[in-house]
């Protein structure tokens, strides 16, 4: 299984280096066969990795502008790199025009990558909540995206602790990753956490920490997959939604308790129900936030999340009935 993800991230980074890449050419720089490749680019399409076969001889290619951060070298790719920089004089000669111009660039963006990493770190020892101040502006990209996307290749149970900005708040529990969804340059993990039974979106730049535990889990929400991914597509071109939301006078106290969000406006009912107007840039946060309060609350506007809300309503009742 480990391999299989080895050559799956190698197949990404291929295609993201080689737009319209074939898929014998895959084979072979992943030395492996075709028939194998073919059978990665399906688990990659799984999982929603978005690669497209543009047609007969014309290779692979990422759908919009989706891409993997580009200089996360190894080692041996580091120092094959410098020794590269060392012998330029010798085979310049033989380089086509341009290319010490793009080898001094390249070069440069690792430079300022590797300041960068040791800026952040020397942060994070003097404050360990900077960790997510520094990374909720600098990069979308975690540490723990391969043993995540491992762990829902092979079902596994992950244990985790989460960091919950809203609330300023680290949870640990388990949690089945269901699905890794890339979207808008970020990576979020649908997963049903163990401590509420309930299916909750993870932005994986707020996993503190992650242990791939050797326990399997069965997906106990079904059809799922494709719902979560139009839910995030659909979301692509109105961020930030605006919502109308109700909270009954049960939901008042806990709301207040830990108020995070900030609505533009809000009115009381007859009844003691509050009306908010609210603003959202991450909708699966918020929806994730609105449903710890169950019943007491109703999405209002827009339409489009009522039916949301009320397809994992449906599903829930199909499980319990």
């Amino acid at each position: 299984m480990t391999d299989r993800l080895i050559r799956l991230m190698r197949i990404i980074t291929l295609v993201q280096a080689k737009p319209g890449i074939l898929a014998r050419e895959l084979a072979e720089r992943c030395s492996t066969t075709e028939r194998t490749i073919y059978r990665d680019m399906e688990a990659l399409s799984a999982m929603h990795i978005p690669i497209t076969h543009l047609g007969y001889g014309k290779g692979y290619r990422f759908i919009g502008s989706f891409a993997l951060y580009p200089f996360d070298w190894t080692a041996e790719e580091v120092q094959a790199f410098t020794a590269l920089g060392k012998a330029m004089p010798q085979v310049k000669p033989l380089l086509p025009d341009g290319f010490e111009g793009a080898y001094e660039k390249v070069m440069a963006a690792h430079n300022k990558q590797r300041t960068e990493h040791l800026e952040t770190e020397l942060q994070e020892r003097e404050n360990p909540w900077i960790k997510w101040a520094e990374k909720a502006e600098a990069e979308e990209q975690s540490e723990y995206l391969i043993p995540i996307l491992l762990a829902t290749l092979s079902q596994q149970i992950i244990q985790a602790e989460y960091y919950v900005p809203e609330r300023n708040e680290l949870l640990f529990g388990k949690i089945d990753p269901y699905i890794l969804v890339p979207w808008q340059h970020r990576f979020y993990l649908v997963g049903r956490n163990h401590n509420t039974g309930k299916l909750y979106t993870y932005r994986l730049k707020y996993f503190a920490r992650v242990v791939v535990l050797d326990d399997v889990f069965i997906k106990v929400h079904t059809n799922m997959q494709q719902e979560n991914h139009q839910h995030f597509r659909g979301n692509e071109e109105k961020e930030p939604v605006e919502f109308k939301i109700r909270l009954t006078p049960a939901a008042i106290p806990k709301y207040k308790e830990k108020e995070s969000i900030n609505p533009l406006a809000q009115t009381k009912d007859r009844d003691g129900s509050v009306v908010m107007d609210v603003t959202v840039e991450d909708v699966p946060c918020f929806m994730s936030w609105l449903s710890q309060f169950g019943a007491d609350a109703e999405i209002i506007e827009p339409e489009h999340y009522r039916d949301v809300m009320k397809r994992e309503l449906i599903k829930w009742l199909a499980v319990y009935s």
